[in-house]
């Protein structure tokens, strides 16, 4: 018998269900997996035999005690549907995982006659099929609930009154005795005497009218009327005249008696009722949970004897607390509540959106006040209706305030009244580097200079040489006018104070960020609005100013306009000579682009003749003034008689920077010169990370290919992580003392970023790696590799006696692959002090994963070597 493992839930499921349903029940499934594992064992098995019959012994299943939460919601339950969607996405991914179990069981096995297999197989998917139906259809009602409209969303008016849970009316005896109180049988009446004789009774009105008062005698309660005074005024006449006039009485109503009434129509529960007496037509909708969104609010009708008492309308009691027409009940009074008729839907700038129930004859006037009037934003010469036409097509009228208030309205309508705009007309705008940006009043005669006044109204690093005002003209297209805020300040009657136009924007800039997003929506204006065949009014400054990019065209724009635009020249400006490129047009309106040099930027403004004012897409370039460089240093450490950090020129080399450092120390060591360059280290990390990604690929895939990790995966590992922990250092090996010694056309060429280090000189060789302890020794004169790895225990079981490694104290790297140093384990290569020994870790090569390994694990030790080199100072 095949033991098949599958989630325990799913494959309950399917045994119960793979041969009794059609349609999958998730409530039935969540009842399922409330189950305990030995339920679900024995069901699954009474099942299983029920649908394949006696004769076949159904496959075992292994249930794990899991369970899936799915309950299906309500149809009108959005958040409910979305988490039932997502219990149904991760039972898809469970039943998945048990199709690829089974899948991968066949397949293994290459039995394609194992019948109990395949048909679990089979089912398996089957339902998976039906846990995708079901996705299917969520989703389809999801993209229902988006596709409703806003008119959807607007509820009736009045119905939330009733929203809570129905009660029965019965008021407490501390409530007031209303004077046209009508009594009846059932009502309690309490009787106080005082005086000569002094007594209580609480006596009941019987069913024939009759108040059985002791010592007095049966008393009819309706003899002198059926109101509560009369009864009072009859009570204390019998009372005097029984009891005598020393007796006093009082006398008060007790317990109401409760009354039968009938709700029927548009309530959301019809039926009899028994409610208080002092009960009314509003306590009575109360009692029965109140009217469905069917049901008129503004036509409940109140029935006595088959007869139209009175018609209540509750938006007198929503909109007024009026509870005028609010009638008592009696006994067997029917309360009908119609269908509503006529409704409208009210949205926009009113203080209420909704809809509305209507009576005959109401007007615009009638509908704005039942939406509580318009607010203080609305737009009321643009008041839209909606309304179907004859041919039951919609139609659009437009209405205006106070015109048509008398306009009459229909049941149907839509109406929808605008907001005012948001845009400030009479204002102008300041953005940018000022104290206090935002909107201002304009007025007639309003210039600049009235908003800014002094250079206190402007942050601090502002450029003071350049401010634009941006205008909007009446056919929608823009303009724009320069301006200087340091001539503003330096002069009142400069030309620079220009009269300001409703809905200008001025602009002033920081000196140390980019323009760029200040100028990106006038950019963008000026290239939407230009012609067909014509340039847009922009042009760009590019190459070594302070801010490089595109400027708006102003009028009679000058060269050095745009110089001031861009925040000026630099130091690295190349002041005698730039190059401005002009596309104009032929005779045959061809596209013709022009180069024009220009000589002296210092003197710009004497050697420039009007027809270089700038035109429409000029480009202007400023070059670099010939081989500047700015702060290129080379870093000097170590035996130095003044390190530190020093500004080199170009074509300046190794030996000249030192010179200049004022030569090397005594106690220099000049073998043990490290010399670091960044590109190279930049490079190295490069290929570090290269190799990284390799090796975790290679690991991945081995990781899939083995099912447990076995030694290479481990020494994998191992190289992974030695490999992220080493930092590149991106040395240069030199040898000093020949540079020292050498001309300049032979000297290195030190870089930005070099960094010289040279130390002291050591007295100790390193030994490391696989050796049984590793740690340093004192240099002895002819001492081999050998000497010094016996001094160190000798080497253990993991060396790689092949790969033995000497990093000589100047960075160079000696093995047995490239030198014949120690064939007889008698080096010939002389160890100095300072130089290090390195023995690897031996790897074994048992597949073809690790042979993958082998060019990284040599890039891991090339690189281990480089740093230990340096790490030795």
């Amino acid at each position: 018998m095949k033991i098949i493992f599958l989630h325990g839930n799913m494959f309950f499921c399917l045994l119960v269900f793979g041969s009794l349903y059609g349609q999958l029940d998730p409530a039935a499934m969540v009842n399922l997996t409330k189950l305990t594992p030995d339920q679900r064992n024995q069901l699954a098995k009474q099942y299983g035999e029920r649908g394949q019959g006696a004769s076949k012994t159904p496959p075992t299943a292994v249930l794990p005690n899991r369970s899936i939460k799915m309950v299906k919601p309500e149809e009108e339950s959005f958040d409910d549907r979305s988490d039932f969607l997502g219990d149904l996405t991760r039972m898809e991914r469970m039943i998945s995982s048990d199709v690829s179990s089974l899948q991968a069981q066949v397949d293994s096995e290459n039995s394609s006659e194992d019948n109990e297999l395949l048909e679990a197989l089979a089912e398996t998917k089957s339902l998976l099929s039906k846990i995708k139906e079901l996705q299917r259809r969520e989703i389809e009602k999801r993209a229902e609930e988006f596709g409703k409209s806003e008119d959807d969303a607007i509820k009736p008016f009045g119905y939330d009154l009733f929203a809570s849970d129905p009660s029965t009316f019965a008021p407490g005896n501390e409530v007031p005795i209303p004077s046209d109180y009508r009594i009846g049988p059932g009502d309690l009446i309490e009787i106080q005497l005082f005086g000569q004789r002094n007594d209580s009774f609480t006596l009941g009105i019987a069913r024939d009218g009759i108040i059985r008062f002791p010592k007095i005698g049966p008393i009819n309660a309706f003899e002198k009327g059926n109101q509560f005074l009369d009864l009072k005024n009859h009570l204390r006449e019998k009372i005097r005249e029984h009891l005598g006039e020393g007796v006093q009485s009082s006398i008060t109503m007790g317990a109401f008696r409760s009354i039968r009434i009938f709700l029927l129509g548009e309530v959301r529960k019809q039926g009899a009722y028994t409610v208080s007496a002092l009960s009314t037509t509003i306590n009575a909708l109360l009692s029965c949970g109140g009217i469905k969104e069917t049901g008129s609010l503004r036509r409940i009708q109140l029935k006595r004897g088959g007869k139209v008492l009175s018609t209540l309308d509750l938006y007198d009691l929503l909109m007024h607390g009026d509870t005028s027409a609010d009638q008592p009940l009696q006994p067997g009074d029917v309360i009908f509540v119609p269908m509503v008729e006529k409704q409208i839907t009210i949205s926009g700038a009113v203080r209420r959106s909704a809809k509305y129930e209507i009576l005959q004859n109401e007007t615009l006037q009638d509908s704005i006040d039942l939406a509580g009037g318009v607010n203080n934003r609305a737009y009321l010469n643009n008041i839209r209706i909606e309304r179907l036409g004859s041919d039951f097509r919609p139609r659009i009228k437009n209405l205006k305030m106070p015109e048509d208030l008398s306009f009459k309205i229909q049941s149907g309508d839509l109406i929808s009244f605008s907001s005012a705009g948001v845009k400030v007309t009479n204002s102008v705008s300041l953005i940018g580097n000022f104290q206090r940006p935002g909107e201002y009043e304009w007025k007639k005669g309003l210039r600049i200079r009235d908003l800014v006044q002094e250079k206190e109204d402007l942050l601090p690093k502002t450029d003071l040489n350049y401010g634009l005002v941006r205008r909007k003209n009446d056919d929608g297209t823009i303009n724009c006018f320069s301006f200087s805020p340091l001539k503003l300040f330096q002069d009142s009657n400069t030309t620079d104070d220009m009269l300001l136009s409703e809905q200008d924007v001025l602009y002033v800039f920081p000196l140390d960020e980019s323009r760029n997003e200040l100028l990106r929506g006038i950019i963008s204006d000026l290239n939407q609005q230009k012609k067909p065949g014509a340039s847009s009014d922009v042009v760009r400054i590019t190459g070594y100013v302070r801010h490089p990019g595109q400027y708006p065209l102003v009028q009679d724009m000058k060269l050095s306009d745009l110089i001031i635009a861009s925040g000026g020249l630099i130091d690295s400006s190349y002041t005698l000579s730039a190059e401005l490129t002009r596309i104009a047009l032929s005779e045959k309106n061809h596209a013709v682009i022009e180069h024009i040099e220009i000589i002296d930027l210092n003197n710009i403004q004497k050697e420039l003749s009007s027809s270089l004012t700038l035109q429409a897409n000029d480009h202007l370039v400023i070059k670099k003034i010939p081989y500047w460089a700015e702060s290129k240093t080379i870093t000097l450490g170590g035996e130095f008689m003044f390190p530190g950090e020093y500004r080199i020129k170009r074509g300046e080399t190794v030996k000249e920077i030192i010179e200049r450092a004022g030569g090397l120390t005594v106690d220099a060591y000049i073998k043990g010169a490290i010399f670091t360059r960044e590109h190279i280290r930049i490079k190295e990390t490069t290929q570090r990370k290269e190799f990284i990604n390799r090796l975790e690929n290679l690991i991945a895939y081995e990781n899939l290919e083995k099912e447990s990790a076995d030694s290479s995966l481990v020494q994998s590992r191992a190289l992974l992580s030695r490999l992220k922990s080493i930092e590149s250092s991106g040395r240069l090996v030199i040898d000093l003392h020949l540079q020292l010694n050498s001309s300049r056309e032979e000297g290195i060429v030190v870089m930005d970023g070099d960094k010289l280090f040279i130390p002291v000189k050591p007295q100790e060789v390193t030994v490391g790696g696989e050796v049984q302890f590793p740690t340093s020794h004192l240099h002895v004169n002819g001492n081999t590799i050998y000497d010094y790895i016996e001094k160190s225990g000798g080497l253990n079981v993991r060396s790689d006696e092949a790969r033995i490694a000497l990093i000589k104290v100047n960075g160079q790297v000696f093995n047995k692959s490239s030198n014949k140093w120690f064939s007889n384990k008698k080096s010939s290569l002389n160890i100095e002090p300072g130089d290090m020994i390195v023995v690897p870790v031996k790897i074994e090569l048992p597949s073809k994963f690790l042979e993958n390994l082998t060019l990284t694990s040599q890039i891991v030790f090339q690189l281990a070597l480089g740093a230990a080199a340096i790490n030795s100072f």
